[in-house]
């Protein structure tokens, strides 16, 4: 097995030099399970959230959620990147003027009848509209799941006789808004904080355990501990799942924090 490098500008590289690999824009659980190793503040992180089909499967109406789950072409799980914070309450960073606007049309298509406005939170969402729609349609009372029956009545449909993925968003987001699946999706966050948390602690104990293990680090000079080859791969191993579940509890407590915020504004907004 040998490697063939072709490196631009260069004709040769000198015997000796160290020669690295781009393993591309990777979060911290795809760079363990396959490579074996993690990265500290690892920027391309993600969290993935998702809905229990077992649980959907329980609720009333479930047939018929799941059906206009499938006709809306949404999902049942969505990742959320690191990269999504920065548009948050929370973040650093502001959207432009045009991201703004696309946002806008995007949700004016939304609109039923014009009763139900944008909401003014909209360019702080960071969640995807996709998956909101996954949770409006599976926090529906009974109620209103007649009322976007009704809606759909009035309306043409496709040429398979069925209302097109767009005018089901619309009836849902007209009659529902967004209180009900801000509300689940803080319920799903808190829910995966505590599965987290389970058996491993909190973030601030993670952090306690990386210190200790930085602190005790048999690289330093002073240390004059010297392990054997798998004593230092299990150290590195063991390093690296406290990193990473660390890093995920990190994101849900971040995302959890927006999701609250959009909650309240969301429950001020439909008072």
């Amino acid at each position: 097995m040998y490697l063939m490098l072709v490196q631009a500008g260069k004709s040769s590289v000198e015997t000796g030099t160290e020669i690295y690999i781009n393993y591309g824009n990777k979060g911290n659980e795809e760079l363990l399970y396959l490579y074996g190793f993690v990265v500290d503040n690892n920027p391309d992180d993600y969290l993935m959230v998702h809905y229990p089909i077992e649980a959907l499967r329980q609720l009333q109406s479930a047939d018929v959620k799941m059906k206009l789950i499938e006709m809306q072409k949404a999902e049942l799980r969505c990742l959320l990147p690191t990269s999504l914070l920065d548009r948050g309450f929370f973040g650093t960073s502001t959207s432009s003027g045009e991201d703004d606007d696309n946002k806008k049309k995007h949700f004016s298509s939304y609109s039923w009848s014009g009763q139900r406005k944008v909401p003014s939170y909209l360019q702080k969402n960071v969640f995807p509209q996709e998956f909101l729609s996954t949770l409006r349609t599976i926090a529906m009372q009974e109620h209103e799941l007649e009322q976007v029956a009704s809606l759909l009545g009035e309306v043409g449909s496709t040429e398979d006789g069925e209302p097109s993925d767009a005018e089901i968003k619309s009836a849902i987001w007209e009659v529902c808004g967004d209180n009900g699946a801000l509300g689940l999706l803080v319920d799903l966050l808190r829910v995966k904080m505590a599965e987290l948390e389970e058996g491993t602690g909190t973030e601030a104990s993670d952090s306690q355990l990386l210190e200790k293990f930085d602190s005790n680090d048999p690289d330093d000079s002073s240390s004059a501990t010297i392990e054997s080859t798998e004593a230092t791969k299990s150290r590195v191993n063991r390093r690296s799942c406290i990193v990473y579940r660390r890093g995920q509890k990190q994101l849900t407590r971040m995302f959890l924090r927006e999701a609250e915020r959009l909650l309240e504004l969301s429950a001020e907004e439909q008072t």
